[in-house]
């Protein structure tokens, strides 16, 4: 099963971002998880699932860097697809997003469709 987890901690931002997704992949659960430790928990809750991931880098808890840094020292096999969505611009983010082979690419807010249709 595939399902979608937008981790962000901005209630706002996750309403428009989950309405464009549901919009474009009606078909395609949505889940909103506002920081790395609660998506990781949801993640390790379900194994077989198939994760598309808009990880935001900045939130309380644990940030998005050190969601990637555990889920990457998991020892369970994950079928995850991560790309950062983000509000920082910062080159120090975009280079650190880069050399992690788990991310795809680097977003920078809000998400559009436009984005949606050319990743997925």
């Amino acid at each position: 099963m595939r399902e979608i987890l937008l981790i962000d901690d901005d209630p706002v931002i996750n309403f428009i971002h989950k309405k464009i997704i549901e919009s474009k992949f009606p078909e395609i659960p949505v889940e909103i998880l506002v920081n790395g430790y609660n998506a990781l928990e949801y993640i390790r809750k379900n194994t077989k699932k198939l994760f598309l991931i808009f990880l935001d880098i900045n939130m309380p808890v644990m940030n998005g860097w050190e969601f990637l840094d555990a889920i990457s020292k998991d020892s369970n096999e994950y079928n995850l697809t991560i790309y950062i969505l983000t509000s920082s611009i910062d080159q120090a983010d975009l280079r650190k997003a880069q050399e992690n082979e788990r991310i795809l690419s680097y977003i920078t807010k809000p998400l559009t469709k436009e984005v949606l249709e050319k990743i997925y």
